[in-house]
């Protein structure tokens, strides 16, 4: 049912019918599908194929965040981050939400919870952490976590770059110094810790 949703959220699709989605997304949810709540959610949210009901929407996230699909937590992280859908702002609690879609290796949230820990806000870890969270979000596959590491690099402090440096190191993919310069041989270790071939 949730692939059949797919198709019919495809606008490019002949067969788009968002109401015919929402329909079918109801039934996988209600047959405990945290994939289908989390997508019935984000319809719920914007009123796609369904009349807008942000609470419903919000249930649905904590449906889906319970049991334990990794983008529905990030999410979760993201509006107690910063507030929103009538969820009052809790950094605290958004950083659990964080860690725990990141520990469940969404790479998105692994990318974003090194960030937070680089900027000091995550008590108890420091750079080797927020490195380590780095290094598995780009083992993901993730093109857009290899693009940031790639082209802004200098959004993380030269000692969470020294760190990822060393694990780089530590897994063979880089032989450099262990300096936070992020030059030809760390970018090309970096390419090659995503999958592309040199």
């Amino acid at each position: 049912m949730v692939g059949l949703a797919y198709m019919r959220l495809n606008a490019q699709d002949d067969r788009y019918d968002p109401q015919e989605a929402a329909m079918l997304l109801s039934q996988a949810a209600d047959a405990n599908s945290a994939e289908a709540q989390f997508e019935l959610a984000q319809l719920y949210e914007i009123g796609l194929g369904v009349e807008q009901d942000i609470e419903k929407a919000v249930a649905l996230y904590h449906a889906s965040a319970e049991a334990d699909f990794p983008d529905a937590i990030n999410d979760l992280g993201f509006l107690y981050f910063q507030g929103g859908l009538g969820i009052p702002r809790d950094p605290d609690r958004a950083l659990g939400y964080f860690e725990r879609a990141a520990d469940l290796r969404h790479p998105q949230a692994m990318f974003n919870f090194a960030a937070l820990i680089d900027d000091g806000l995550v008590p108890g870890k420091g750079s080797a952490a927020a490195a380590g969270y780095l290094y598995q979000a780009l083992r993901t596959g993730s093109a857009q976590v290899f693009e940031l590491l790639r082209d802004q690099p200098t959004m993380f402090k030269t000692e969470t770059r020294e760190a990822l440096q060393s694990v780089l190191a530590d897994n063979a993919f880089y032989s450099g110094a262990i300096d936070g310069d992020f030059g030809p041989g760390t970018q090309r270790s970096i390419r090659v810790a995503y999958g592309l071939a040199e």
